[in-house]
């Protein structure tokens, strides 16, 4: 293992240029992964001690003793969301099992995004009558559309990535990685596919109680290549968190504040809060408040966007003696529609 390790670190280093690179490419896997981290304005780097690490980080699935709820066997999460007044569904269905003898485990994700029923019509000029032939409809101009809509059919358009994770406990921290299979499934039948790699890194009681974590995401850049022949790149980027708990032993309680930064070279300029030439940076701020390890509040800023959340955990629940858990996260966006996101918490 540590000489995979020690290849996967080397290969991050041949890395291409920064001039292949498109902006947003494969941004649908940037929407995250379960409601208790986007409830905290997603600053899970450091954290990462839930099912949800193999997106947030995939080191921190290394070690089950650190994960909520402590898992002895498996652990999953199902978090479905309705963006943009359900204009788009999004879906994220994770798990992740220990392997025996070894501070160590593996995890398969599943994320997708869908927009259903797309009309489609193909342009042709007598689409618009009376037109003046600049191909725009001016009702002003007393142009007209020459067509029916219901006369041409529906489609879809769907995003999907799949994540093998794995990750293992070293003298120096824990390390891990997830490597994505991403297709597109676009309208007029245009597909993609692509493959990817993230490589995690999470140093637990750096001083104190300090978490520290590291995600290092499209290491190698990620090409999607797509059935028109056109191919976008994913440039590398780096996300780096801390976390800090405070123990309120008065109250049986704990208060975890955490921190993240996603560092970038793609030009995003005024899209970033903060940004110098191609480079920029975005911040993610959050806390959680947990009450007697069973009822969870939670707040944030991602990217100065207010979120808050709630949620609770039952461990040894039922005949069967399953954990099971039940997040909400509320993401308020100063110009779309505010986002809700429910998850569910499984494991034993």
């Amino acid at each position: 293992m540590r000489l995979l390790i020690i290849v996967l670190c080397a290969a991050a280093l041949l890395i291409p240029s920064a001039s292949q690179g498109e902006k947003y490419a494969g941004e649908f896997m940037a929407l995250g992964g379960g409601a208790r981290a986007m409830g905290m304005g997603g600053a899970f780097t450091a954290m990462a001690n839930d099912v949800t690490a193999t997106f947030w980080n995939p080191a921190g699935i290394a070690d089950f003793p650190y994960l909520i709820a402590k898992p002895k066997d498996w652990q999953m999460s199902l978090m479905h969301s309705e963006r943009f007044g359900d204009l788009i569904d999004y879906n994220f269905v994770t798990a992740i099992f220990p392997i025996s003898g070894r501070n160590a485990g593996w995890g398969l994700t599943m994320m997708h995004m869908g927009i259903q029923d797309i009309r489609v019509i193909p342009w042709n000029s007598n689409l618009i009558g009376n037109s003046d032939g600049d191909g725009i409809f001016e009702p002003r101009e007393d142009e007209y559309l020459n067509f029916n809509h219901s006369d041409y059919p529906f489609e879809n358009v769907n995003d999907y990535a799949l994540f093998l994770s794995y990750a293992e406990t070293m003298s120096f921290g824990s390390v891990g990685a997830s490597m994505k299979f991403i297709r597109n499934d676009q309208i007029t039948d245009v597909t993609s596919f692509g493959i990817g790699l993230d490589l995690g890194f999470i140093k637990r009681d750096l001083w104190k109680d300090l978490l520290l974590g590291a995600k290092l995401q499209d290491a190698t850049g990620t090409y999607i290549t797509w059935s028109t022949g056109e191919r976008e790149f994913i440039y590398p980027a780096l996300k780096v968190g801390v976390a800090y708990p405070f123990e309120l032993t008065g109250v049986n309680s704990k208060l975890v504040i955490a921190a993240d930064g996603d560092f970038r070279y793609e030009n995003r300029q005024s899209v970033s809060q903060f940004w110098v030439g191609r480079s920029s940076v975005d911040f993610h701020f959050g806390a959680e408040l947990v009450i007697r390890d069973v009822v969870f509040l939670r707040g944030g800023l991602d990217m100065d966007r207010p979120t808050a959340g709630a949620g609770f955990l039952l461990e040894e629940f039922g005949p069967w003696g399953v954990t099971i858990g039940l997040d909400y996260a509320l993401l308020i966006h100063d110009v779309f529609d505010t986002t809700h996101r429910i998850s569910l918490l499984l494991g034993q």
